[in-house]
């Protein structure tokens, strides 16, 4: 994911080496991927930017550093982000420790909620009780959560109609605001994607306020010695005919989906009417997929522009699960080509 908002310059520390197709493709974009190293490549002192913030280099070689590695689950750790978001959640969420304190939860929670692991990514860690005949779903706990402590909270998935993240920059624990975005997720709440650009994005002058409220009491409990990206997402619901907020769902103090298609944006240097976008593609459960042919067949079909920012499979041809694409559109046509990419890729 770095490769695309790379510079020149810099040496991208790799697994396995990017196909010469892929790196072309990049440069052919206007993109300016830096040199890929492996481990052990490069002895000499550098600056480390990592997706989020846990190693140090030494000798040619990452190290997880504990302090950087304490302070990463500090910030990204959904218990202690209730600290955070004290005072400015209108969703009732409480830290559960054990499985007999879920049970005696459940018999007294009013339903829907949602458990979330401490730790997780894109909305796939969690499970929805929505009503008491949900109970079997008690056995996925340890399975899809990992453990306790988890994190419970009222669910609100069918009256949620708008998704939005803010990307900042922290620095000696100032918090700098970069743009907002809007989150593709779809109908069980997982993260399909993000865009910016076009008119302005709705709803904006509604949940930016309660956001820079929030930002401004976060501050003194952010460490200062974590510097870096920090996307805080959010998102609109309904609740008896009105519109509400919630300015904070999670933290992320990394480098997130949203950053990075920032970034990419930044480099690319659009028209700002021209909307923007990073979809996260599934390879296909059956069949197999050409995929620089059918983003050709897209981009002509269409009239866009696509990018491919993560490989489809590694070197021995075995696909990855996720593939990350890059899309650039018009605000009227953005609707019908994530749907046309969607299932053109999927199908």
């Amino acid at each position: 994911m770095f490769f695309p908002i790379t510079r020149p310059e810099d040496f991208v520390l790799v697994e396995e080496l990017p196909s010469d197709e892929l790196y072309t493709h990049w440069k052919d974009v206007r993109l300016t991927p830096g040199t890929p190293v492996q481990e052990g490549d490069i002895l000499g002192e550098v600056t480390l930017v990592e997706w989020g913030c846990r190693n140090e280099w030494y000798e040619g070689k990452l190290l997880e550093d504990p302090i950087r590695t304490e302070t990463s689950r500090y910030l990204n750790s959904k218990i202690t982000q209730l600290d955070f978001r004290k005072n400015h959640s209108p969703l009732p969420a409480k830290v559960i420790s054990s499985e007999e304190h879920l049970f005696a939860e459940l018999e007294e929670a009013k339903l829907p909620i949602v458990l979330k692991s401490e730790f997780g990514l894109a909305g796939r860690n969690h499970i929805i009780f929505k009503s008491r005949s949900d109970s079997w779903k008690m056995s996925q706990v340890n399975k899809k959560l990992f453990g306790f402590p988890i994190l419970a909270e009222s669910w609100v998935g069918d009256e949620r109609f708008f998704d939005f993240s803010t990307l900042w920059d922290v620095r000696d624990g100032e918090f700098v605001y970069l743009t907002s975005t809007a989150m593709l997720i779809d109908k069980e709440g997982v993260f399909r994607g993000i865009r910016i650009g076009g008119s302005e994005l709705p709803y904006a002058n509604s949940f930016l306020p309660p956001v820079m409220d929030l930002v401004r009491d976060t501050k003194g409990l952010v460490p200062k010695e974590y510097s870096g990206p920090c996307a805080i997402d959010g998102f609109l619901y309904r609740e008896e005919g009105r519109i509400q907020i919630q300015p904070v769902s999670e933290f992320n103090f990394r480098y997130s989906i949203g950053r990075i298609l920032w970034e990419v944006r930044k480099k690319r240097n659009p028209k700002v009417e021209v909307v923007t976008g990073i979809l996260i593609l599934p390879y296909p459960k059956q069949g197999s997929l050409d995929e620089w042919k059918t983003i050709e067949r897209l981009e002509k079909e269409l009239g866009i522009q696509l990018i491919l920012l993560t490989p489809v499979r590694d070197l021995s041809g075995k696909p990855y699960q996720n593939t990350v694409l890059y899309f650039e559109t018009t605000e009227e046509n953005e609707p019908s080509v994530v749907e046309s990419i969607w299932q053109s890729w999927t199908d």
